[in-house]
């Protein structure tokens, strides 16, 4: 008498979409060329968006010439295919959402023994190796880029503001452009100017739930003094909001202080008295009152430490899973900082030219159609 076999174990739907949602995205990958119930299941959008916000409990570091990951890394350089007719000068990072890229880079092109410069946008998941199709930014123009999404449509958002030229002509503009859409649209200008320190200032703005934010300088109170507030954009309504700062925060500073955002929360980043770096979250995002002071590190016997900041400034910061680390990033060449919350001890990074920091990178399965 042959031996029975014994029924093969069916996991039901909703037991194997919750385990999938929990696996790397190179798996997924594989197990979509395995039947098209794998590949309907992991190329669902519902599927997709239940996966990301998995991933998102964990995010690594991420910085603008290279992308670690899993202990690979991954070099932004293989985006760059020169052809006779044209040449890419260089990508770089100027946004990460929901694990996509933004990718700026220059461009010459050929026509009738002449060049055509503009910019070219690129939008590129590094989980997936998946690529946009690129997108012409503009034929002339003094561009500053800052990348998000909309919650109310699910939709990715590239908003592009400065000077856009027109043979002698310059004009301010700020300008939106969405996945799906084919044309730029504009919109209303900024009612002030987002704040500049360096003619390669990384300020494109910083994304967080549904906005963009800058920092600007405004009149007070219609006297002839100036302070800092935050520029906020609505990416739904595409409308603007001014968000105030910490109440002990009331004077103009001649060094310029920056924003940034660490675990979720808008946080603003300031010299004190020329003794001190202090960090401030907000908790509850646009409430003036719900700003607290979660760092004061002071400039003791880190005289290079408080140079960088004062010449530089910070704008990207990561906290470690055990918060008793904080790296503190400069928008400009590379220069980084850990911060031992502990022992308050403060060490420079290996400088890294041309290496611009970011964090928060998940890995996803978000499409770049």
């Amino acid at each position: 008498m042959e031996p029975r076999q014994s029924p093969s174990a069916v996991l039901p739907n909703d037991l194997m979409t919750e385990i999938l949602s929990l696996l790397p995205v190179k798996p997924l990958l594989r197990f979509k060329c395995l039947n098209k119930f794998f590949k309907t299941l992991i190329s669902d959008r519902h599927f997709v968006q239940k996966h990301l916000n998995k991933s998102k409990q964990n995010s690594n570091l991420l910085i603008s010439q290279y992308i670690y990951e899993n202990k690979q890394v991954v070099d932004l350089s293989l985006l760059t295919s020169p052809s006779t007719t044209s040449l890419f000068s260089g990508w770089r990072v100027v946004g990460s959402c929901n694990g996509l890229l933004c990718l700026v880079g220059g461009l010459k092109h050929h026509a009738s023994d002449a060049f055509y410069h503009g910019m070219v946008i690129c939008f590129w998941n590094p989980a997936t190796r998946m690529k946009s199709e690129k997108i012409l930014a503009s034929s002339r123009s003094n561009l500053k880029f800052s990348f998000g999404y909309d919650l109310s449509t699910e939709t990715y958002k590239l908003v592009a503001f400065g000077v856009e030229l027109d043979g002698t002509n310059a004009t301010s503009v700020v300008k939106v452009f969405s996945f799906g859409d084919s044309s730029w649209r504009y919109i209303q200008q900024f009612p002030v100017f987002p704040l500049f320190r360096l003619k390669h200032d990384r300020n494109n703005g910083v994304y967080l739930s549904g906005t963009i934010n800058w920092l600007v300088l405004t009149p007070r109170n219609g006297s002839g003094l100036k302070q800092y507030v935050i520029l906020s954009l609505d990416l739904s309504t595409e409308t603007y909001t001014q968000l105030l700062l910490p109440w002990d925060f009331d004077k103009e500073s001649s060094i310029r202080p920056t924003i940034a955002v660490l675990m979720d929360r808008l946080c603003f980043c300031h010299d004190f008295d020329d003794t001190h770096f202090v960090i401030w979250q907000m908790e509850n995002f646009g409430v003036q009152e719900s700003w607290i002071q979660l760092f004061k590190i002071g400039y003791d016997h880190i005289s290079i430490f408080a140079l960088m900041f004062k010449g530089l400034g910070f704008g990207s910061l990561f906290l470690s899973e055990t918060r008793n680390t904080l790296i503190l990033a400069s928008d400009h060449d590379g220069v980084a900082f850990i911060y031992n919350c502990k022992d308050k001890r403060v060490e420079e990074i290996r400088r890294l030219d041309e290496i611009l920091w970011y964090k928060d990178y998940v890995e996803s399965l978000v499409s770049t159609d």
